[in-house]
């Protein structure tokens, strides 16, 4: 599936204005649930693998938002844009 993500998107979740990753907002949050190292489907009960781009993405975005509430937020938001050019282009939903 293809998906674009956004710089917003990603600022809300870090800054916790939002409680849902740019990823989640995408993803239907009653069948899927996402973690750091794939894409849990509710329906099927079984947990996705995802690509290296993702895994690197999610733990940019992890990081980033534990450090957040130590830092300026034109920093954050600088960080959030970088953040938006190494986003994944695609996940996988397939089992």
């Amino acid at each position: 599936m293809k998906i674009n993500i956004k710089k917003e998107d990603i600022l809300e979740y870090v800054t916790r204005k939002s409680n849902y990753d740019a990823i989640e907002k995408i993803l239907d949050p009653v069948r899927y649930e996402v973690f750091d190292c794939g894409i849990y489907d509710h329906e099927k009960q079984i947990m996705i693998e995802q690509t290296k781009e993702y895994e690197i993405y999610c733990s940019f975005v992890s990081n980033l938002r534990k450090r957040a509430k130590e830092m300026d937020f034109w920093e954050i938001k600088k960080i959030c844009e970088e953040i938006e050019d190494i986003s994944p282009k695609e996940i996988n939903l397939n089992d």
